[in-house]
């Protein structure tokens, strides 16, 4: 199979900030991809999309009735940054296009 090498622009320029801003990007797309992918097959998204949910529904019940608000708000975010939660963010992005 051939190749082509991508040139990389020289270090320090304005080609080299745009090329190292996609590449970045591209990688993260490709990793967010790839543990969607991955989750899917291994039949893991539908239990992990319920426990998830039902977490998060447990944290805004108890965020809005509770003096620790801001405890179960942290809580949520740090659900929603989870693996399991990437995977749902990206499958919910993936359904709407």
């Amino acid at each position: 199979m051939h190749r082509d090498i991508i040139q990389v622009p020289e270090k320090g320029t304005y080609k080299w900030q745009l090329f190292n801003y996609w590449s970045d990007e591209f990688r993260q797309t490709h990793a967010d991809h790839s543990a969607y992918i991955a989750l899917n097959f291994a039949g893991v998204l539908d239990t992990c999309r319920s426990k998830l949910f039902t977490l998060i529904q447990h944290h805004r019940q108890q965020a809005s009735k509770s003096a620790a608000c801001e405890r179960h708000n942290r809580a949520i975010a740090r659900l929603q940054n989870t693996m399991t939660g990437a995977a749902m963010a990206y499958e919910s992005g993936f359904r709407q296009h």
